[in-house]
Order: C-alpha cells, then sequence, then structure tokens
C-alpha cells in the first residue's frame, strides 16, 4: 500500500549537462499529470509521460526538470562588415571634400554598435534529454521509497482500526443475545399481564414473542461486518493501487455498522456501535491519502 503524497529529487550529470527531476505528488481521486520541460523537449515529452504514469496510478503529479549546461558555448562576434564598407567610404568622401589630413584607423568604427555586435550562444539542451530520462528514472525511484513508507506507517494505522472494530464484535454479540432474551421475556410479560386470567395458547405467544425480538437481531449485520473486515484486511497486503477498493468497503463497514446502532435497543450495545463508526470514520479520512 502507496501513499498519494510524495517527493522525489534526482541529479544526473552527463555529456556537459546538468540536470535535475523533481516530482511532486498530490493527494486527487484520478490521475492528473504536470510536466513542465526545457523549451523544445517536445519529442521527449511522451516518453517521460510514459514513465511517470508507469510509476504513478492515482493522484495529481507535478514533474519538473531543469536542463543546464556545465561548459555554455563562447560567445558570439557578428561583424556587419557591409555597413562598415559604407563607413569607411563615406569618411573617405568626407576627408576629401573637407581637405582633411591623416589616414583612416580601425578606430573610426570600432565604437559603432551597430557594426560590432556579441551575443550569447544559445545552448542546445534538447542535448541534454537522455540525462534528463536517467534523472527521471532516479527521482522515480526516490518518489516510490517515500509514498511506500508513508504508506506503510497508513497501513499499521488500518490494521490498529481494524482490530478495534473486530475485538469490538464479540461484545456486540453478548449483548445483541441479552437484549434478544430481554425482549423476548419482557413481550411475554406484557401479554400474559393483559390477559389476565384468560388462557393463553402457549406456542402462539413464542411465536409473537420471538417475531418482536427479531426485528432487533443483529445476526445478519455482524456476519456480513466480518466478511467486510476480512476482505479488507486482505486489501492492506495487496500490492498495487487500492484506496478505491478500500473505500468501498469501509461504505459497506459504515452501512452494517449503521444498521446495528439503528436496531439496538441495548445503550451498551449502542455506545459501542458509535466507538466502531469513530474508527471507520478516521480511515475513511485516510484512505483519501491512499493510492
Amino acid at each position: 500500500m502507496r501513499s498519494m503524497t510524495g517527493f522525489g529529487r534526482a541529479e544526473v550529470t552527463r555529456g556537459g549537462f546538468r540536470v535535475l527531476a523533481e516530482l511532486r505528488t498530490l493527494n486527487q481521486r484520478f490521475f492528473e499529470l504536470k510536466l513542465n520541460l526545457p523549451r523544445g523537449w517536445g519529442e521527449s515529452e511522451a516518453d517521460m509521460r510514459k514513465l511517470i504514469q508507469g510509476a504513478v496510478e492515482r493522484g495529481r503529479v507535478e514533474a519538473f526538470i531543469r536542463c543546464v549546461m556545465i561548459k555554455p558555448p563562447p560567445p558570439r562576434l557578428h561583424v556587419n562588415d557591409e555597413l562598415a564598407r559604407r563607413y569607411v567610404a563615406e569618411l573617405r568622401r568626407l576627408g576629401k571634400t573637407l581637405r582633411l589630413e591623416g589616414k583612416l584607423g580601425p578606430e573610426v568604427i570600432l565604437q559603432r554598435p551597430e557594426i560590432f555586435q556579441v551575443s550569447e550562444a544559445e545552448a542546445d539542451t534538447h542535448a541534454g534529454s537522455g540525462a534528463a530520462i536517467q534523472a527521471l528514472k532516479h527521482a522515480l525511484r526516490a518518489l516510490d521509497r517515500e509514498r511506500t513508507r508513508e504508506g506503510s506507517a497508513l497501513k499499521r494505522d488500518f490494521e490498529l482500526r481494524v482490530r478495534r472494530i473486530a475485538d469490538g464484535i464479540p461484545r456486540i454479540e453478548k449483548l445483541a443475545s441479552e437484549s434478544y432474551n430481554a425482549i423476548r421475556a419482557s413481550f411475554e410479560s406484557r401479554v400474559r399481564e393483559l390477559l389476565g386470567e384468560l388462557p393463553v395458547n402457549e406456542k402462539r405467544l413464542y411465536e409473537e414473542a420471538s417475531s418482536a425480538a427479531h426485528h432487533g437481531d443483529i445476526t445478519e449485520e455482524i456476519t456480513r461486518l466480518r466478511v467486510h473486515l476480512e476482505a479488507l484486511r486482505g486489501l492492506l497486503s495487496r500490492k498495487g493501487p487500492v484506496g478505491k477498493s478500500i473505500e468501498f468497503l469501509l461504505q459497506e463497514i459504515n452501512r452494517e455498522i449503521n444498521t446495528m446502532g439503528a436496531k439496538s435497543q441495548n445503550a451498551a450495545l449502542s455506545q459501542i456501535t458509535v466507538e466502531m463508526k469513530g474508527e471507520v470514520e478516521k480511515m475513511r479520512e485516510q484512505v483519501q491519502n491512499v493510492e
């Protein structure tokens, strides 16, 4: 059993690139993936989505991939040769026209930004996508370890609450049996009191008393509750996503306990069902975090 919440992080350096992969998972009823990749990595997106979906089957996943070059490429110098020639030609023409002395040197055009431009070379980060796949795999393993660890804690909590509910069943059976006999005895006593000296059909009286007591009988509910608890124990030991199945079983368990409480005519028995419902409610809150 795994939790739906977790975090995984990994960094890989390869081929002149440093790639960082971070994964965060959150509670959500269905699967949803938000994948944030460097610009130009569209070709790698399908492979990365497939990797993540193979590891996470339920919940919201936020994945962030960052890629930087360890040694950025040198800056590039762009020279506008044609514009430089025009500058020089015009300066020479102007020199002749104005009869200026001296020779034209390179300094006359060195300060012209429109002729000389320096730009940073853009790194081809797509070449780092192979390292990103490796980093993503490491991050997914780290994520799985954390979700498994948290899932183990949830499993222990569920097992404790299942035991508490199961421990209450023998007490309920004992109280239910006492309540059944008490209802039947009370019914017989009341009928005899009402009839007074009139003759009593003992067989008919016994049947009616049993029928009256049967309305409070919870034998079937106890049987179904035991079956549901056993099925829940099996789910807690099953591998893979079990959250939805546990959620369904908890609804059934809650229904049986509610029915027992509604049929109860014994204060102590009603108190036990209230305690059981408290344990179920806590599990229903916790199951929202189970994959």
